[in-house]
């Protein structure tokens, strides 16, 4: 190790933990001049209780911001062969190839951001709550009540997790970093990060567990209002349990190295459980200042992003799986009640010609995108579902309604999933799945075995949960249920490789390694 590399190490991923705090400082018209992250000023910035307690709680909002990206969202839900797209934009196009090629991990790319982009976000993001979690480990007293320190650690636990959580489940490697670190950083397999992050959401839950506080709204504006350490204690519940079944890369993984009692516990004391009331995960939109939500302002926009027909195939078997660009495609014949068929003809736009939908997904009979480009990339089929937080309505109609990020029914079918995995209540399983797959698929109960439950939860998944969480490679990752040749996870970004003087690599690629 030479002192250059450790030098670019140092700077680097300290310089983008203290991108929040000269960020917030520049807007609140403060002087800040941080040119050497060695220096004192940030610990200055950092020496005012109530700066401390605005670093952590904005670190939330940056962690969504991250999060819900359309870097690399939109990539990752075309080569999951959820959505379907052949635009240049967002890595949308060339990720989308078939037979598949490599990510192009160029530093010159266009694609570039797929990485670039959650990778420094992220570690934006945690660096803010390194230093608030720092600063009131140092002594600093928040100003408001004898709760008001908890209410502002659990708010930087909260990014941490949340952020650890992101690096684990995107990147084949990261940087764990929190309050404590000091000296070089080294760079651990997504399974450590993956450990990480979970010790954060259990941090957060014993910190939440029993409590009476609440956030400020503003926050995280959550659909029921100010979060309660309760619903906190409950989404960190969730998103342990999601963490540990999302960062799986393969079947085997799945089956052999998630710990499925542990999931089962996180989830049952989650957004939904025993003697729980359902909740979704979901803030109210304010239409593109602060909290919005790129996976359905772009995922639900009829003009840049389609249904892929895999998913359509499977609730109207009549339809291939792949668009062939011949005409006289046939209308489907949906044995889904999630799927519709628009008022036809419907033309370019098909809002008009949707207005008296109620399915979540329906056949426009037009299709987008150059079909030089590859057929295959296109398709007839729009996902409506959150269109109202979408591109397709201006700001103003997307303000005051709710971006879902996890559905209760994405919690039940992950108990339901543990419980036929662990040879649980599979009548409890069965039940679970059936509250979306009868009541709003209309399909036939499941019934109560094993097999039938697990083939009935991978369909739901695809259906019921397109365009909330962004979540479609990580699922079907987890059950090689990816075209060959796909990447299973992101690379470090070439620009940070550039940094740390290590060998740019990639994934990806038909013969070559995806993972």
């Amino acid at each position: 190790m030479t002192n250059t590399w450790s030098h670019h190490v140092t700077n680097r991923i300290l310089r983008s933990m203290l991108v929040p705090v000269a960020l917030l400082f520049s807007a609140a018209c403060v002087e800040l001049d941080v040119t050497n992250p060695n220096q004192p000023d940030v610990e200055r910035a950092l020496s005012s209780p109530e700066d401390v307690a605005a670093i952590a709680s904005s670190s939330v909002n940056s962690w969504w911001l991250a999060t819900t990206h359309y870097e690399p969202n939109m990539m990752l839900q075309v080569t999951a062969d959820a959505a379907t797209a052949n635009f240049g934009n967002f890595g949308m196009r060339f990720n989308n190839e078939q037979p598949r090629i490599a990510y192009n991990n160029n530093s010159a790319s266009g694609d570039a951001n797929v990485a670039a982009r959650p990778w420094t976000r992220n570690y934006s993001a945690i660096g803010a709550a390194n230093d608030a979690l720092r600063a009131m480990d140092g002594g600093i007293v928040i100003p408001g009540g004898v709760d008001a320190n908890e209410r502002v650690r659990a708010a930087a636990l909260f990014t941490q997790a949340g952020t650890l959580s992101n690096l684990a489940m995107l990147f084949d490697q990261a940087f764990v970093v929190d309050q404590a670190s000091t000296g070089l950083p080294t760079l651990e397999p997504y399974t450590a990060v993956r450990d990480a992050a979970r010790a954060k959401w259990d941090e957060l839950i014993t910190l939440t567990q029993g409590k009476a506080w609440s956030w400020d709204e503003a926050w995280l504006p959550l659909t029921g209002g100010a979060a309660s350490a309760t619903t906190i204690n409950r989404i960190a519940n969730t998103m342990a349990a999601r963490l540990l079944v999302y960062s799986a890369r393969t079947l085997a993984e799945t089956q052999s190295s998630v710990p499925w009692a542990q999931v089962l516990t996180y989830a049952d004391r989650g957004i939904t459980g025993t003697g729980l009331t359902d909740m979704d995960v979901a803030i109210v939109d304010d239409g593109g200042t602060l909290w919005y939500d790129y996976i359905k302002l772009y995922g639900n926009l009829h003009s840049w992003t389609r249904v892929d027909q895999r998913v359509i195939n499977r609730m109207a078997p009549n339809i291939p799986v792949m668009f062939n660009g011949l005409p006289n495609q046939p209308q489907p014949t949906p044995t889904d009640n999630r799927l519709g068929i628009a008022n036809l003809p419907c033309g370019s736009n098909p809002v008009s010609c949707t207005s008296a939908n109620t399915e979540d997904f329906v056949y426009t009979g037009t299709v987008i995108g150059d079909p030089g480009r590859g057929i295959w990339m296109q398709s007839p089929f729009w996902h409506r579902r959150w269109q109202n937080v979408s591109f397709t309505v201006a700001g103003s109609v997307r303000t005051g309604n709710p971006d879902v990020h996890i559905l209760a029914a994405e919690n039940d079918l992950i108990i339901a999933e543990a419980l036929a995995r662990t040879g649980g209540d599979l009548n409890r399983a069965a039940t679970l799945v059936n509250k979306t797959r009868v009541t709003r698929g209309g399909l036939p109960a499941v019934a109560a075995n094993a097999p039938a439950i697990l083939a009935a939860i991978e369909y739901e998944r695809d259906v019921e949960l397109l365009n909330t969480g962004g979540i479609s490679l990580f699922d079907r990752r987890r059950i090689d249920g990816l075209q060959a040749g796909t990447a299973r996870h992101l690379p470090i970004p070439a620009s940070e490789l550039e940094v740390l003087a290590l060998p740019i690599y990639t994934f990806g690629g038909i013969g070559l390694p995806d993972m």
